[in-house]
């Protein structure tokens, strides 16, 4: 296996900044030896130009390539303002990329990149077509035939083996599958990976992707002991910014805004995003609830079974396990 490390990432023109902050991160916390490719649909060359050329100037061992693809190609497939087209692309990277590479990086653009990804690169996938991290918060597993304590990953990080994706046919078959059923699976392309790849799938910790709300859950949620839990919550490896709520829109909400941030600040984007402040009485109420839920999240769930039992046992039911 190559020493450089391969990253993906697939955009569309609403997450080309992100990915500027995504891709500046990653360089920073990973020094030396990264060929990053970009995915992307309709993409504004001049845009992009402004955004990358400099941080390609910045990180001369960085390469970066993007590769341009046409809309075409996912006609037929279920695509929503939640979910759109540029989400099926990591599915086809094998029509794309070197066949020399073996194995690849793949990463959303809403992430922030916080430790060096050379302990990740280098996991020994154990016959595995995958890693990824488990995602605690898919609720109602047996909508897509899972059980309650099975295992189910998120998306936003996966380290793919090449060859062993080939082997299992996994393109095709996640196609296939959103074809027919994509309309009627909560998290589309995500549920399809989880379902195709059961029992495929080597299981990274929760750091390498982690989603800001996870700081709000118990350790027992997460399936971590008190200490690892408080570890996790301080020093996550990669920042992923799920759900609706972002920093860029609503920072005010959301755990971990200031590294989006200091990352943009450190990509030196043209046009950098900016989150607007609360506007009104009930944003600035949101404020405050974020703030207490950082700062003593034990007391604000005590709080919450109190005020809220019914929404905080089901919020805080423990974890699959994974």
């Amino acid at each position: 296996m190559t020493d450089r490390i391969c990253i993906l990432l697939c955009v569309d023109e609403n997450y080309r900044r992100q990915a500027g902050v995504a891709v500046s991160s990653l360089a920073r916390a990973t020094p030396g030896g990264l060929d990053v490719h970009i995915a992307a649909f309709d993409r504004d060359r001049a845009a992009s130009a402004a955004i990358f050329d400099p941080l390609v100037a910045r990180h001369p061992d960085m390469s970066l390539t993007f590769h341009d693809l046409d809309a075409s190609v996912f006609d037929g497939l279920h695509v929503t303002k939640a979910f759109p087209r540029s989400i099926y692309t990591r599915l086809i990277f094998d029509r794309f990329l070197d066949p020399a590479i073996e194995r690849v990086l793949y990463i959303d653009a809403d992430v922030v990149v916080c430790g060096d990804l050379r302990p990740l690169w280098s996991t020994d996938l154990g016959g595995a077509v995958l890693a990824a991290s488990r995602d605690p918060f898919r609720q109602d597993p047996e909508q897509i035939g899972f059980a309650e304590d099975e295992p189910y990953f998120n998306s936003g990080m996966l380290l793919i083996d090449r060859a062993r994706w080939r082997q299992e046919g996994a393109e095709y078959a996640i196609l296939d599958l959103l074809a027919a059923r994509g309309r009627e699976l909560p998290w589309m392309d995500q549920d399809a990976l989880n379902m195709v790849l059961r029992g495929k799938v080597r299981f990274v910790g929760m750091e390498w992707n982690y989603q800001p709300r996870c700081a709000d859950v118990p350790p027992d949620f997460l399936q971590l002991t008190e200490a690892d839990y408080r570890e996790l919550r301080r020093r996550p490896r990669l920042v992923h910014y799920t759900t609706s709520h972002k920093p860029w829109n609503e920072a005010f909400r959301v755990h971990y805004s200031d590294l989006f941030f200091a990352a943009q600040d450190a990509a030196g984007l043209p046009d950098p995003l900016r989150s607007r402040r609360p506007q009104n009485a009930a944003e600035r109420a949101l404020a405050v609830k974020t703030a207490l839920r950082w700062r003593f999240p034990g007391a604000f769930r005590a709080l919450r079974r109190v005020l809220k039992p019914q929404a905080a046992a089901r919020m805080y039911r423990a974890g699959p396990q994974g």
